[in-house]
């Protein structure tokens, strides 16, 4: 079961290994990533990042759909992590042909890059972010900024990307 699909441009670090992995119950990290799939010291960062009774699964865009396809039907849970919002849509739309796209969109972290601005404490936007993020509020996606689960949730709307 997916529980979560998170845009964190730093992947997996401590905030998911120490505070999503027991909130949720994850037994599965999915990090979909081209550039973290193909760089063995990457690859092994990443390894080293998460508890050893949760098992890392590291998949190149490209490659992903069956993966998700597995998960979503199994019973444990598990969070799929990408980097950017242009892959979380391209996991999106694959989920959504698949008909198993049933969970929230969590922006957990997308530092500050050339000609982005400032949404939320740590959470910058560039343009091409503010488009796809207005297209999964279309869609009707439910998306919102949140570090921990203990944070405050903060809904993404029109109004908070158009400021």
């Amino acid at each position: 079961m997916i529980n979560l699909l998170r845009i964190d441009d730093r992947l997996l670090h401590g905030e998911v290994s120490f505070s999503w992995i027991d909130y949720l119950n994850l037994k599965r990290i999915i990090i979909i990533n081209d550039e973290a799939s193909q760089d063995d010291f990457t690859r092994m960062i990443l390894e080293l990042s998460k508890p050893k009774d949760v098992q890392l699964i590291i998949l190149q865009l490209e490659h992903c759909e069956k993966e998700l396809i597995k998960e979503y039907n199994r019973d444990e849970n598990c969070i799929v992590i990408v980097g950017n919002s242009f892959d979380a849509q391209v996991i999106v739309n694959l989920m959504k042909k698949n008909n198993i796209f049933n969970t929230d969109i969590n922006i957990g972290g997308l530092r500050n890059r050339p000609n982005s601005i400032q949404i939320t404490d740590g959470i910058y936007f560039s343009k091409e972010d503010i488009r796809i993020i207005n297209d999964f509020l279309e869609a009707g996606e439910r998306v919102y900024v949140l570090r921990l689960p203990k944070d405050k949730k903060i809904k993404i709307t029109r109004e908070l990307i158009e400021q």
